[in-house]
């Protein structure tokens, strides 16, 4: 297991840089087209709670964009060299940034469907 191989006091950012290397790309590809897929089928059909649906599917969206950028930077014997390691750190980033906002969104938003309309 990831966790058992870091140490006690690992940040998340840490624990998910753990499980993005080990993740396969094929799951991490699962990711990003599961999760473009569901956001867009959420916001075309905006059932009730929608955006609740939207923003964890954005959460995972982001992550399988960063595991990716992040196996693409994993060091690599000499004669192999990361290609466009700056963009790929540039996505890595924005990635982290979109993620970040989209977990946001969805405390935010359960938060609003749990305490459903409020009158004064």
């Amino acid at each position: 297991m990831v966790a058992a191989e870091l140490p006690s006091n690992a940040s998340l950012a840490e624990l998910l840089s753990a499980r993005a290397r080990r993740t396969p790309r094929d799951r991490l590809a699962l990711d990003i087209i599961g999760g473009l897929l569901v956001a867009a089928a959420a916001a075309w059909a905006r059932p009730s709670g929608w955006v609740v649906v939207v923003a964890a599917a954005a959460c995972f969206a982001a992550y399988g964009v960063w595991g990716s950028a992040e196996v693409h930077l994993l060091p690599r014997p000499w004669p192999e060299q990361v290609t466009r390691a700056p963009l790929w750190r540039a996505v890595q980033t924005v990635a982290a940034l979109v993620g970040v906002a989209a977990f946001v969104l969805l405390l935010f938003a359960a938060l609003g469907v749990a305490l459903g309309p409020i009158k004064s």
